[in-house]
């Protein structure tokens, strides 16, 4: 089949390969944007309890409300994606989160800002289903997860700039201020992404048949996406409530300063960004694209850094190890996710990509609702945030008991991108 580029002149396979890789760069832009908005929340987490006078409960109901936008459109997000194509998608979604970032900034209740933080998760959902789509779309089977874990890496960027620049800028401004400045540069960058994206020259457009809630249902009910909904439920639960609550613990309970708690943060964020490539490429190269002994390691390494942290909660003489055990969960607690992404969308056919990332993307923000209240709930009554560290232990056990059941799907060139 032959491809065409923007301008309608043919474009060889290795243009395409070359491309491949700017489309990268934009996916990796909209992940540092769209994260550095999202920390915002946890970083200043500090100020904005005690602008609005919340708990650490209605804190965790934040979080909450955007992973309830987020799980009602990553589904239908995923369809449209698949139909209507990569680029418009993502370039709506980038306005959006700007847009209703800046109107959380004017918030003058907890009520409203809870209603305003369901929107912002709707563009939220966009995200990844398409995202995800471009990569596999663009990329071979080989080199296809270090791709991924590429642009994955935005995430960990977005949340090491959030972290480093955000408690310096709240010491001159306010946090309202803070969150409008970064919401209109994500607006501003909708214009780079939408020049830079374009749909891959191999897209598969999906039938319109396939806007139906049905194909949605048969795809949330198979076995596998059940078993693989379950692990991102509680991968998802682990990382929302270590970038909600790390800031909180470390400066009510460890007594560290809003600063030196961002840098930590981005610690963990920098080990994932790191790890998220390293794992990719264990994945791709020396595994022969074999993704869940991967993923099992990281689940194993996200049950003991959870451990140290309720260690370190009850007896803080630990606490000249916090950044190792921070280190560590920054490369298992957020370095999961693009080996993740890749088993997703390795899992079906190409014109159902963005669907199957949007339905295991469904599941495992349910793990984003449930369990940022639940962690605050439990450190409000117990006083610590050790019972709630303990939480994340349980959901990492619970990760490698559901990976003895998951039957791996070997990734295969027919779902391939375009060569180079």
């Amino acid at each position: 089949m032959k491809t065409v580029g923007p301008e309608g002149a043919p474009e060889s396979p290795a243009q395409n390969s070359r491309y491949a890789w700017v489309i990268v760069g934009s996916l990796w832009l909209v992940h540092v944007l769209n994260f550095m908005n999202f920390s915002s929340f946890g970083i200043l987490a500090p100020l904005i309890k005690q602008d609005l006078q919340l708990s650490s409960f209605q804190i965790g109901f934040l979080i909450s409300a955007l992973s309830v936008g987020s799980i009602v459109f990553q589904m239908p997000a995923g369809l449209v994606v698949d139909s209507v194509g990569v680029r418009r998608m993502l370039t709506l979604a980038v306005v959006g989160i700007g847009f209703f970032l800046v109107l959380f900034s004017l918030t003058p209740s907890f009520a409203i800002g809870l209603a305003i933080l369901v929107f912002y998760g709707g563009a939220n959902g966009i995200v990844n289903p398409a995202a995800a789509k471009c990569v596999v779309d663009w990329f071979p089977s080989v080199g296809r997860a270090t791709a991924m874990g590429v642009k994955q890496t935005g995430v960990n960027f977005g949340g090491i700039f959030a972290g480093i620049l955000l408690p310096v800028i709240v010491i001159f401004f306010t946090w309202r201020q803070g969150l409008l400045v970064i919401g209109l540069v994500e607006i501003a960058a909708a214009i780079p992404i939408y020049m830079l994206l374009r749909e891959s020259p191999v897209r598969v457009k999906a039938r319109r048949t396939s806007l139906a809630w049905g194909k949605i249902a048969r795809l949330a009910m198979q076995r596998d996406m059940l078993i693989l909904g379950g692990m991102g439920f509680c991968f998802m639960a682990g990382q929302f409530c270590f970038s909600t609550y790390l800031i909180l613990f470390l400066n009510q309970e460890m007594d560290y300063s809003l600063v030196r708690a961002g840098q930590y943060y981005a610690v963990s964020f920098l080990a994932g960004a790191a790890a998220r490539v390293l794992w990719s490429m264990a994945s791709d190269y020396l595994l022969s694209g074999r993704r869940k002994a991967v993923l099992f390691l990281i689940a194993l390494i996200l049950f003991f850094s959870s451990l140290a942290l309720v260690v370190i909660s009850f007896f803080p003489a630990f606490s000249p190890f916090l950044i190792a055990v921070i280190l560590a969960f920054g490369v298992s607690g957020i370095g999961w996710n693009a080996i993740y992404l890749t088993i997703l969308g390795e899992s079906v056919d190409r014109d159902s990509t963005a669907l199957a990332t949007g339905v295991g993307y469904g599941y495992s923000f349910l793990g984003s609702l449930a369990a940022p209240p639940l962690f605050g709930l439990i450190a409000d009554r117990t006083g610590t945030y050790g019972w709630s560290w303990l939480f994340l232990v349980l959901c990492a056990g619970t990760i490698m008991l559901l990976m003895i059941f998951y039957r791996e799907n070997p990734s295969t060139d027919g779902k391939t991108g375009p060569r180079p």
